[in-house]
């Protein structure tokens, strides 16, 4: 019987994941790369991409300026599911929607400005 994907308690995720897809930064011990975020919780995150890290390994990410210490709990396929070493905070989740869900459907040079703006440099 496969356990693909299935923590303790029967396979039932400890938290809620949100579908917020948006590119992500992480470094490794060794290198540091960026992937596809398919969704997040406050526990843990899984992405898709090329050159992912292998199971077992250590890493930061940086998802949408929140960095956060992670090890990877599974790698198959192009994807890779993420354990945080601390649950993110309700805030950061919040955030993280707010933002991902402002930026769709917009192109990137229209993201940018609109970071500026609230940024105050654009003022």
């Amino acid at each position: 019987m496969s356990v693909f994907g299935k923590c303790q308690g029967g396979g039932r995720r400890g938290a809620p994941r949100g579908n917020y897809p948006c590119i992500i930064v992480y470094r490794t011990l060794l290198r540091s790369d960026s992937a596809f975020l398919i969704d997040v919780s406050s526990t843990g995150a899984r992405l898709r991409g090329e050159r992912l890290p292998g199971q077992g390994e250590d890493l930061v990410v940086n998802i949408e300026g929140n960095s956060t210490f992670a090890t990877v709990a599974w790698s198959d396929d192009g994807q890779c599911g993420l354990t945080f070493d601390a649950p993110l905070p309700a805030a950061v989740l919040a955030a993280i929607e707010k933002k991902v869900t402002r930026a769709r459907g917009l192109p990137p040079q229209m993201i940018a400005a609109l970071d500026d703006w609230q940024g105050g440099i654009a003022r």
